[in-house]
């Protein structure tokens, strides 16, 4: 029976991650946006203008500086992958040896391969997270690993066969389906819950209301057992029956697996602040905890007693920490080999208010930008849960949210001097958030203006009814180089109004049309980025 509780109690918590984290997630949005609409008096000074300094280099040099960029991306990212695999090779052979070994199949190289190529597959996904590769192009090339995987364990199956004693036959091509039907087999459970807290509305929180819950909820699944040996002691069967009943257990655990499941949330914020583990590797961690506590709970179902349970979580335990272990040396090894240049700041902004347009700029952008450099931007709801990290949700979960607003010119001075420009063990930069109340978000948008070397302005929606952006665009005519900004632009933009508010006369910035769903349109706004940052 342990088996199947342990199964219900991990896709409970998944079902419960699922329906508390949006819930999280609008709390924190609701808290962002009283703390914008506050107003403590006269609006921060600015700071004197300075005028920009000329371009250094010239637009031919733009471009080869542009496309080394994207080289040398494209280079990180393949090493990336082939990291990821090879770090998921040794924990999957060790699950698959003791998986070969409980089920008494022989432990040959095919038998093997078949168990541990499934397992490796999971690379595919825990790449696309590292890389912010999008969903279609990560399916893609999630089938043709699996391709490349089934063809290896045919060729091997073949290869293996002389050894044994026994001639290669034609039915041997057979075992191509029948590591699909494997895969299909033992992957759709971790699958479907990696999905599920890993949809991207949602990755931000979901990680870490997954770890507390998956502590926290140990409390009901281990109270019953509690209330088991209670019901069975003579000192405290009278207590049990004539009082709390079958709760009793969960009473008693209640309060010290809480306080574990919060030390828990703590220890990740913590360790996330401390720069151990990006949040893409903590959501890498997540996924590869789905596979193994699911093939864990089965093998527990079909093998029950002391002795196979005890084999099972020790194995289990091993591979499950040694992959973060050799996915951080992985990471590293990736981005060995060939230098990178020196990192570049984005100050994103943009027209307020819709929430899809502005998010699938930052997934397609933002996101990718961070392999050159950080971020900056001024923190608001329509982008919260793209932006929202263990630390946000820390502060917010004790109420300490108000804190990090920007509330005077020393609040702006100790953030922009506690900005994070090294990039994580992932090799990627962080997102530089500003909480600004509605007296200082104009201040802090100038010193973040000084301090970019790149501007990505998203127009698209820029009319006279919401033409709050017009600030940012005089500023930046004033204190930066046009040449390093791209405004992003679409139908719904006003360019008469646009051509208003930007002196004529003006050396003009470059606009990007991108139409809502126009990936090609989204990567040349990327490589002009490129371009004008470099």
């Amino acid at each position: 029976m342990l088996g199947g509780e342990l199964v219900f109690h991990f896709i409970n918590v998944v079902v419960m991650t699922v329906l508390i984290a949006p819930l999280i997630l609008w709390r924190y949005r609701r808290a962002v946006l009283a703390g914008m609409m506050d107003r403590g008096g006269a609006a921060l000074p600015l700071a004197p203008v300075v005028a920009p300094a000329a371009d250094r280099a010239a637009t031919i040099a733009h471009d080869s500086s542009s496309v080394a960029a994207l080289a040398w991306e494209a280079r990180v990212r393949r090493r990336i992958f082939v990291g990821v695999l090879a770090a998921l090779v040794p924990p999957a052979l060790l699950l698959a040896a003791q998986d070969l070994s409980l089920r008494g199949q022989p432990i040959t190289p095919a038998h093997i391969f078949l168990s541990a190529g499934v397992t490796c597959s999971m690379a595919v996904p825990i790449f696309a997270v590292l890389t912010a590769t999008p969903f279609w192009r990560a399916l893609r090339l999630w089938l043709i690993t699996l391709c490349a995987l089934a063809a290896f364990d045919v060729l091997l199956s073949v290869v293996q066969r002389p050894f044994y004693g026994r001639t290669p036959t034609l039915d041997q091509a057979m075992n191509f389906v029948y590591f699909f039907q494997y895969a299909a087999n033992t992957l759709w459970l971790p699958i479907v819950l990696g999905l599920a807290i890993g949809a991207r509305r949602v990755r931000g929180v979901a990680p870490l209301a997954f770890a507390g819950l998956l502590v926290f909820a140990l409390a009901p699944l281990f109270g019953v057992r509690v209330t088991q040996w209670l019901a069975g002691m003579q000192w405290s069967a009278g207590w049990v029956l004539s009082g709390p009943g079958l709760d009793a257990g969960i009473i008693v655990l209640a309060l010290p697996i809480g306080l574990l499941a919060w030390w828990r949330l703590k220890a990740l914020a913590r360790g996330y602040e401390a720069k151990r583990f990006s949040d893409a590797q903590l959501l890498a961690h997540s996924w590869w905890l789905l596979v193994v506590v699911s093939r864990t709970a089965e093998l527990v179902s079909v093998y029950p007693g002391t002795a196979p349970l005890l084999q099972i979580l020790a194995v289990s335990a091993i591979a499950y920490l040694l992959f973060p272990f050799l996915l951080a040396r992985a990471l590293r090894w990736a981005q060995s080999g060939a230098a990178r240049s020196p990192p570049r700041t984005l100050l994103l902004l943009r027209v307020f208010g819709d929430t899809s347009r502005t998010e699938a700029l930052f997934d397609r952008t933002a996101t990718s930008w961070q392999r050159f450099g950080p971020v900056t931007m001024i923190a608001a709801p329509d982008v919260g849960t793209r932006t929202v990290d263990p630390g946000d949700i820390l502060r917010f979960a004790t109420g300490a949210i108000g804190a990090a607003f920007i509330k005077s010119r020393e609040d702006l001075a100790r953030q922009l001097a506690a900005m994070d420009v090294l990039p994580d063990r992932d090799g990627r930069y962080r997102l530089n958030e500003f909480y600004c109340r509605d007296d200082t978000w104009q201040a802090t948008v100038v010193e973040l203006i000084g301090r970019a070397d790149a501007v990505v302005m998203d127009l698209r929606g820029f009319t006279a009814e919401r033409r709050g952006c017009e600030f940012e665009l005089r500023e930046l005519h004033a204190r930066f180089s046009p040449g390093r900004i791209v405004l992003v632009v679409d139908a719904s933009t006003d360019r008469a109004l646009l051509a208003q508010v930007v002196p004529a006369g003006s050396a003009p910035m470059r606009m990007v049309e991108i139409a809502h769903g126009k990936r090609r349109q989204t990567d040349a706004a990327f490589v002009a980025l490129l371009q004008a940052a470099a």
